[in-house]
């Protein structure tokens, strides 16, 4: 029998004293928790299908053409597609490469999500494990791939195996059948190293670098010693702090570390007396109360910001300087340290400086005009910026007017990265900075040199927009229309800086007065960007 329950709390659906009502509740939810499951493996094998299609499709056309390699109905159709599953195009080009192999070399795979006989995960991990399968005759190859696939699926009917676990059962099976040997596999493999950058918000990041796992490890390992060092060093509580002599406070950390791995250089140098990794504070000595794992990465940028790539046995440190484009509104910028907070700041009842109705603060850095970062952070770097790029900013849209230059530059370039931000091609986010300038109507049929008919795109995107049927053209304001070989229409519209003020009804009656004061931002220039491939340099105002 229910309880009758008056505290409040949501009726379970079950009587949590009576056993049989319990055990009833339980097989009902496990019963939904199989039904989705098995709904999700057949989406997976219909997406799987579909994504191969496509891939085929856009390869055909390829061979068609005779531009199988440079693959262009391949990138064009894989945007398509990434505009439809919310995906960039890239990765979605990957996902239809993939789906291609998976179903050319496992067949047996789709019929296993359809049937529910594996998860979308452990397909996944499979197909991956499965393609070091490898052997010289093509024919002997295809058998082992399939004896591999038969024993792995057999297995996972056996036991439910998670995709970690199934992975290191795989590799041991797929290295029985592999005619290849590890060391082929390890140079084919050292090939695919690199390094990149994902954006995790509040003004914070994770570098990937991809690298052979002993470089790896040795790289991990210094970065242990040397932070245990650098606690270690650690004046004791209620010691007296002396003043360190140059480059004595990083001593304790490069001598404990220093050639302790030979596939980590014998560069020493991370560590000195004016860097992140040393916990000194030379102004006001705040004791260094960082964590292990705060001071190995510390360590570890130190290190890479530090070293001489052009020669790793150096003992002395050049920095080397990166250029990074930040955005700084000049009504925070100008604040004093404490100006940051609720309802501050010189013209607050209009939350003009307060960031919007609510006062929520002063507008926020922008690196690369997109990711947040902390204004004192911000500031600090513009302090030691060679140069800036001022920025005007329309008061109610937030669009950019105008730009102009302390500095000799491209001034048509500059008004363009603030305007665009990032390539504009829908849903990418690859920074201006990093991208190529594009006349919308081509210069050879006549399409003028002039910010209405230039706009920002990647390398990728830029290609496919002249080599594919995609078609864009500008329709005032920097608002671009995109238009999909199979005809669906997009609009991509520049990011706006800064507030956003939306009119009032007071605004709209008469006598009221629209606002017309713009925002101005601050860009720190900490260099040229240099010339790019196939670029149009645009003439100055």
């Amino acid at each position: 029998m229910q309880q009758h329950r008056d505290d409040g709390v949501p009726d379970p659906g079950f009587d949590p004293s009576d056993p049989v009502s319990v055990a009833a509740r339980r097989s009902e939810i496990l019963a939904l928790e199989e039904a989705a499951a098995a709904m999700l493996a057949a989406g997976a094998a219909l997406q799987l299908r579909a994504h191969a299609a496509a891939y085929e499709f856009g390869h055909a056309l390829d061979r068609a053409e005779g531009c199988a390699e440079s693959a262009m109905h391949v990138r064009s159709i894989a945007n398509e597609v990434g505009l439809l599953v919310r995906l960039a195009a890239g990765t979605a080009q990957g996902h239809l490469a993939s789906a291609a192999v998976t179903l050319r070399e496992f067949p047996a795979l789709t019929f296993a999500l359809e049937e529910n006989l594996a998860t979308p995960a452990q397909a996944s991990t499979l197909a991956s494990v499965g393609l070091k399968v490898n052997h010289e005759d093509p024919a002997e190859q295809v058998l082992r791939r399939a004896e591999f696939l038969q024993v792995m699926l057999e297995r996972v009917r056996q036991e439910p195996l998670p995709p970690k676990a199934l992975q290191k059962a795989a590799e041991r099976v797929a290295e029985e059948l592999t005619g290849e040997s590890i060391d082929q596999r390890y140079e084919r493999a050292k090939k695919r190293r690199r390094a990149s950058v994902e954006d995790l918000g509040d003004g914070m990041s994770v570098l990937r670098v991809l690298m052979s796992s002993f470089v790896a490890n040795a790289v991990l390992d210094r970065a242990r010693k040397q932070g245990k060092a650098i606690i270690k060093a650690r004046p004791k509580p209620g010691a007296a702090i002396e003043e360190p002599a140059d480059g004595a406070n990083a001593a304790a950390g490069t001598s404990a570390a220093a050639g302790t791995n030979p596939a980590a250089g014998t560069s020493a140098a991370a560590g000195t007396s004016a860097n992140p990794a040393s916990g000194e504070d030379s102004a006001d000595h705040a004791p260094d109360e960082r964590t292990l794992d705060q001071v190995m990465s510390d360590v570890i940028a130190d290190m890479l910001l530090t070293s001489d790539p052009m020669n790793p046995s150096a003992t002395a440190a050049r920095g080397i300087q990166a250029t990074a484009h930040i955005s700084i509104p000049a009504t925070s910028m100008l604040a004093g340290p404490n100006s940051g907070g609720p309802n501050t700041g010189g013209l607050n009842s209009g939350g003009l400086n307060s960031g919007g109705p609510g006062g929520r603060g002063f507008a926020p850095a922008l690196l690369d005009g997109m990711s947040p970062m902390p204004l004192e952070e911000a500031k600090r770097l513009a302090a030691t910026a060679p140069a800036f790029i001022r920025v005007l900013t329309h008061p109610v849209t937030g669009a950019v007017q105008a730009v102009d230059s302390y500095t000799p530059t491209a001034a048509m370039r500059a008004f363009l990265q603030a305007r665009d931000v990032h390539c504009r091609f829908i849903g990418c986010r690859q920074p201006a900075a990093r991208c190529e300038l594009d006349h919308t109507i081509d210069h050879q049929y006549g399409g003028k040199t002039a910010v209405w008919n230039l706009s920002d795109f990647c390398l990728a995107h830029h290609i496919v927009k002249h080599h594919t049927a995609w078609q864009v053209r500008q329709l005032g304001g920097g608002i671009l229309e995109w238009t999909t070989p199979s005809g669906k229409v997009y609009i991509d519209r520049p990011e706006p800086y800064g507030v956003i003020f939306t009119p009032s009804d007071e605004l709209t009656r008469a006598g009221g007065t629209a606002p017309s004061m713009s925002d101005e931002r601050l860009r720190p220039v900490s260099g040229t960007p240099p010339a790019r491939a196939n670029e149009v340099a645009p003439p100055p105002f």
